[in-house]
């Protein structure tokens, strides 16, 4: 007993000190958020799977009033930065602007702005802008009106809501967002505009609305459109509601003066397309944004005690290699996106708790100064300051690269971040690029497929497909010759001389439903032919096929997640799913006055499933030989195949059931919906068991403590 607390003691001790040696064994990467990023296209087209990915920001400091020796700020509404690399504080809570250098020491403050004479405050102002040329612009949204000023706290403008005939009565000019470009032109975001920025020219006077969102509909909602057009009443009419686009939230301008807005939180079903880039003059979309979530795939919403908390993208700032910083404030995370769209980490956290250096409890603004981000959090008052880990500078370093076409230049650095981090998606497609032009396919297909670029793989396969082609084809050609001439010969050879190359008469049936189904499905019935043990081998090769379609067939045409795959899926709705049918249209035919046996359905079911199989056999085979650009071939075979295999059942369910076609499709139907009714039953009674056998776990557990 007494060595048994010695060893339990011995253990505790060793346990406390490896504790205490990992407390202060603090690498630079260790952070208290979670460093992730998504691979794309893993499981399916357009899927993404969140993994985790090496930290590329750390925490450098946190500014505060304490740090910067000033009066405690009521409401740290907004930051932003100048040239200089200067920080602007705006606390609009106690109308001040705080201005600070890039070492944070305090440079000045402003408290209040003069205009000819006269003492302008901003208590409530929500934003701060600083231009190229110095001017400050500051949301007064309280007091609806934009405030210009220089340095030294001099009003040189102010906008307020123009006098227009393209503004509405009823609009209210609630300045929230402002941003110039390097032609003069102004930008302002109202809160509450559904008609997109207020555009001012370069001397201040309006223009008009610029890149209002659009409202995204769905099909449910076209038809419930039409329907309530055409059967509505007065009163309904009065009490419907137009549907709206969503505002932008937040507006930068990159040194191209192309145009970044973000929209917010949007409804979760149509969570894509929150950030957009838009032209200087038109104001259309040219980022290939629209089907793009910007914020978390697998997590939408969480529970703090009752509430859903919703994500919501509230701002965005881009760089100067257009790299995009967009900052969920609902949880405190910066996703850091390319101008593909593809995101290359996130950083931050907090959901609202804000405990430690690089978490937020109300993460309002993000803002840029060189390679810093800085994210303002309007309950802690304060600014932190992230800076890139040398990893997250070279990863960022050479995206730039693989996005300019340089790819071999980049190939050595993609190398290095492999090393590093092996869950870096983008590392193994930009080396896949750098091979490919160099001229090595073979490597550059094996390192599109391990990073499920499906793109660069087709590059790299067409070349090497041409490459083999031009080396093999004087012998391929000859071969195939052959191979079809003999072929031809045996055909027209056995039809003139009546030979059976198959001998047995239950394989030749089979294999003869294909071509003749009438006269095959008549001897079934008739004279009881078929074979069950074919049967058998027909749904186990339907079965094999099923599988290896998933996990043989061509990339470019499958999407396989060793993680994900589960065999026993694809039996239930292979197999599974035939013998569903089977039994069903017994049950349904006997009520119905068919005359087929179910050996009959058994054998007529399965015997129709031999152009599937062939179009399966032919799926594996071309898929690995046939492009994307080449892919309506294997469409069109596939569904051939499927619609003589439909052919083939109806047919032989007509012949053994003695039916009509009308009577064929109502017991189909009715077949169809007993499958549906019989999986219903098999889900509830799975998930009652589950329920059942939980119950009995508790009781036990109850019963023995």
């Amino acid at each position: 007993m007494n060595m048994t607390r010695k060893i339990i003691m011995a253990a505790t001790v060793l346990t406390l000190l490896f504790g205490l040696c990992a407390s202060f064994w603090v690498s630079g990467e260790e952070v208290p958020y979670e460093s992730y990023t998504y691979w794309e296209d893993t499981s399916a087209a357009g899927s993404r799977k969140a993994v985790y990915a090496k930290p590329s920001y750390t925490v450098k400091t946190v500014v505060s009033a304490a740090s910067l020796g000033v009066k405690e700020f009521k409401q740290l509404s907004d930051i932003c930065t100048d040239s200089s690399g200067n920080l602007y504080l705006l606390d609009g809570g106690n109308s001040r602007l705080i201005i600070a250098d890039s070492n944070h020491t305090l440079v000045g403050e402003l408290k209040s702005l003069n205009y000819n004479g006269e003492q302008l405050n901003f208590e409530g102002a929500r934003s701060v802008y600083v231009h190229t040329d110095g001017t400050i612009y500051i949301c007064d949204t309280d007091n609806q009106r934009v405030l210009l000023a220089d340095a030294k706290g001099t009003v040189t403008d102010i906008l307020t809501l123009p006098d227009s005939n393209l503004i509405p009565d009823d609009f209210r000019f609630l300045p929230i967002k402002v941003a110039v470009d390097s032609y003069g032109y102004t930008y302002v975001l109202s809160d509450g505009s559904y008609y997109g920025a207020l555009l001012y020219t370069a001397d201040n006077t309006f223009s008009g609305f610029y890149g209002a969102n659009k409202v995204k509909g769905t099909l449910t909602d076209a038809l419930s459109s039409l329907w309530s057009r055409l059967f509505v009443n007065n009163k309904k009419k009065e009490a419907s509601v137009r549907a709206l686009p969503y505002c932008f939230v937040d507006i930068c301008i990159d040194a191209e003066n192309f145009v970044y807005t973000a929209t917010g939180f949007t409804d979760i079903s149509q969570m894509t397309g929150q950030i957009k880039k838009l032209n200087p003059g038109g104001g259309s979309n040219v980022l290939n944004s629209d089907d793009v979530n910007f914020v978390d795939e697998g997590v939408n919403t969480t529970f703090d005690p009752g509430q859903m908390l919703k994500q919501d993208i509230g701002g965005v700032a881009v760089d100067n290699e257009g790299f995009m910083y967009c900052l969920d404030t609902t949880y405190g995370r910066v996703f850091l996106y390319d101008q593909e769209c593809r995101l290359l980490t996130t950083f931050g956290g907090g959901m609202g708790t804000g405990e430690q250096a690089g978490t937020f409890k109300a993460a309002n603004a993000i803002a840029l100064r060189g390679s810093e981000v800085l994210v303002c959090d309007g309950i802690q008052n304060t600014v932190t300051v992230f800076q890139s880990t040398p990893y997250g500078a070279l990863l960022r370093d050479t995206r730039a690269l693989t996005l300019s076409g340089k790819y071999q230049e980049a190939k050595a650095d993609w190398e290095e971040i492999l090393r590093q981090d092996r869950n870096c998606q983008l590392a193994y497609s930009g080396l896949a690029r750098a091979y490919l032009a160099e001229g090595e396919y073979t490597q550059a297909m094996t390192l599109a497929r391990q990073g499920c670029d499906r793109d660069t793989y087709a590059l790299a396969f067409d070349k090497q497909r041409n490459a083999f082609l031009t080396q093999y084809f004087w012998i391929l050609l000859p071969c195939g010759l052959v191979l079809i001439g003999g072929l031809l010969t045996v055909l027209v050879l056995s039809m003139r001389k009546k030979l059976a190359p198959i001998k047995n008469k239950q394989l030749r049936l089979m294999l003869n439903t294909a071509i003749r189904p009438v006269q095959s499905f008549n001897e079934i019935k008739e004279k009881k032919e078929g074979s069950l043990l074919l049967c058998g081998v027909l749904v186990l090769l339907y079965y094999i096929l099923s599988v290896l379609q998933e996990l043989c067939g061509g990339f470019l045409f499958t999407f396989h997640d060793p993680s994900n795959f589960n065999s026993l899926w694809v039996l239930a709705r292979s197999v599974g799913l035939i013998v569903l049918w089977i039994v069903s249209n017994k049950a349904v035919c006997t009520l119905m006055e068919g005359k087929g046996r179910l050996r009959d359905i058994a054998i007529v079911t399965c015997y129709s499933l031999i152009p599937v199989i062939l179009g399966r056999v032919l799926f594996l085979v071309l898929s690995n030989i046939l492009l994307p650009s080449e892919a309506e071939f294997l469409g069109i075979l596939q569904t051939v195949m499927f619609l003589y295999t439909l052919l083939l059942l109806t047919i032989g369910t007509i012949k053994i059931h003695d039916y009509s076609m009308g009577r064929f499709l109502g017991t189909s139907a009715l077949t169809v919906f007993s499958i549906a009714v019989i999986v219903f039953l098999v889900i509830m009674i799975g998930i009652l068991m589950q329920q059942f056998f939980g119950f009995l776990v508790t009781l036990f557990l109850e019963m023995t403590m």
